[in-house]
């Protein structure tokens, strides 16, 4: 079916939707692109703005965006969220918070059979669209993928690439043998960041409070009972072999721990990263089973019993995601912060009271309406993945960074998946179904040079006498 645009933006005019506009219309023009949302006089200015700040553009030359790429449907009306997705190849869903505008744009997706990628970091509606919708999106061939941004795609790419490269250094004569991977550990650091959108304060005030109340207990629990095999994989995914230890420390929930490699001190990282993580894992060991205990109904039993014996995927090794502070007076101020807002987020006052006023509880980081231009140009961040084997010298370490993490890095991340959708599907693992992007870009080599190309740097650190070098002679600096 041909469709008149490439890539559809719903959520165009929100703070994180206009950097994704801008992303596109900047460097990648030949892209057929359209915006979306519910507001056609946000979007006409939205267009005309665009326009009327670009140096290149007169009244003698092209728009870079015309009114003619303007859909309009409301996140709650599905047959014109399916009328619009219909003319698109992948919708990149850009409106939060997703628990309340998401269910409905991933329904409608499935059904015009666009390719979906959203920027969610809500392990609930992870579980919710997985268990809701997965079987449907397998059969119509249509991939939906959440946490295509900072800090999910940093951590889960960091954390299979590091491993593979673990695997590729160390491989044996053996071509049956397979390297043990016992202990991968993720760290984000940030310099220069100012503020973030009070959006993301409130995506995390509800998930805290879900956690509390139940609600994401129960998402889980749907998830086991609609697929009762995670019982034996999640065995399999956590009795690993008596050699394999614990190699790397973990900062507790009241105290930093220095860490060395990156010379800041560490806290646990509350976001999504480590249940992307987890999740994706989960989803390979799903299909796998499926595909182990699916042998073709024509074979003979000697075919069926050799594709029942196909491997399993190894043990998940320890798992540490964490994030850095220079100052470790800072690290303690942020543990107070924390302990408030974790305390408020428990009852519904307190909710509303973390809501009225997100400056006041992160000591001004989120505000409304997020950083301003100047400040988003000085911030960057760098994420460190490490994988070892069965020692703490047995290791592999990637480094991935860019610009200020929020809206600038994330628009580029959302581009380069959505880029590797469009032109490199046959390259990825599955036609369809539900997952997060360590699943969806498992086997998709292709991805990290699009990241390259979209101004974000991946490198291989050799680790020598304790002395970081970048393996990766093909990057530039960000």
């Amino acid at each position: 079916m041909s469709r008149p645009f490439d890539i559809l933006i719903y959520g165009a005019t929100g703070f994180a939707g206009k950097h994704v506009v801008k992303h596109f219309i900047n460097n990648h023009p030949t892209i057929k692109l359209a915006i979306g949302g519910r507001n056609q006089t946000k979007l006409t200015q939205l267009v005309t703005d665009l326009n009327a700040s670009s140096p290149t553009t007169s009244s003698s030359d092209s728009p870079l965006i015309s009114t003619n790429q303007i859909l309009i449907a409301s996140s709650d009306d599905k047959p014109q969220l399916v009328q619009i997705l219909s003319q698109a190849k992948i919708v990149l869903a850009c409106a939060g918070p997703y628990r309340h505008v998401g269910k409905n744009i991933v329904e409608a997706a499935i059904q015009a059979q666009t390719d979906y990628l959203d920027l969610c970091g809500e392990p609930q509606f992870f579980d919710d669209m997985l268990t809701s919708f997965d079987k449907q999106a397998r059969e119509s061939k249509t991939l939906v993928i959440s946490a295509c941004a900072f800090d999910c795609v940093p951590a889960e790419l960091c954390y299979q690439l590091a491993t593979k490269e673990l695997k590729k250094k160390y491989a044996t004569a053996d071509p049956d043998a397979d390297v043990a991977v016992t202990n991968v550990e993720v760290v984000h650091t940030f310099q220069n960041g100012k503020c973030g959108n009070a959006t993301t304060f409130h995506a995390a005030v509800d998930g805290f409070h879900a956690l509390y109340t139940g609600e994401l207990k129960e998402s889980r629990q749907k998830v086991k009972t609609h697929f009762p095999q995670l019982s034996a994989l999640n065995k399999q995914r956590t009795t690993r072999p008596e050699d394999w230890k614990q190699i790397i420390d973990m900062p507790g929930m009241t105290s930093p721990l220095y860490h060395e490699q990156t010379n800041t001190h560490i806290l646990k990282f509350m976001g999504a990263d480590a249940s992307c993580i987890l999740a994706s894992d989960r989803y390979l060991r799903l299909r796998l089973d499926e595909n182990n205990n699916s042998p073709a109904a024509n074979a003979d039993d000697e075919t069926k019993e050799q594709q029942q014996q196909v491997s399993v995927l190894p043990p998940m090794p320890f798992l540490s995601v964490c994030f850095g502070i220079q100052e470790k007076s800072n690290a303690y101020k942020f543990l107070g912060f924390g302990a408030v807002f974790s305390t408020l987020a428990k009852w519904s006052w307190g909710c509303k009271l973390l809501h009225s006023n997100p400056e006041l509880f992160t000591n001004g980081f989120f505000k409304e309406g997020g950083p301003s231009e100047d400040e988003m140009k000085e911030a960057t961040f760098s994420t460190y993945g490490t994988a070892y084997g069965l020692t703490k010298e047995q290791c592999v370490k990637v480094r991935f960074s860019g610009g200020e993490p929020g809206y600038i890095a994330t628009s580029a991340m959302l581009s380069a998946l959505a880029l590797t959708v469009l032109n490199h599907r046959e390259s990825m693992k599955f036609e369809g179904g539900v997952m997060l992007p360590g699943a969806a870009f498992n086997e998709c080599d292709e991805v990290y040079d699009i990241l390259r190309q979209e101004g974000l740097k991946i490198d291989i650190i050799e680790t020598n006498n304790n002395e970081d070098s970048v393996a990766s002679a093909n990057d530039e600096q960000v």
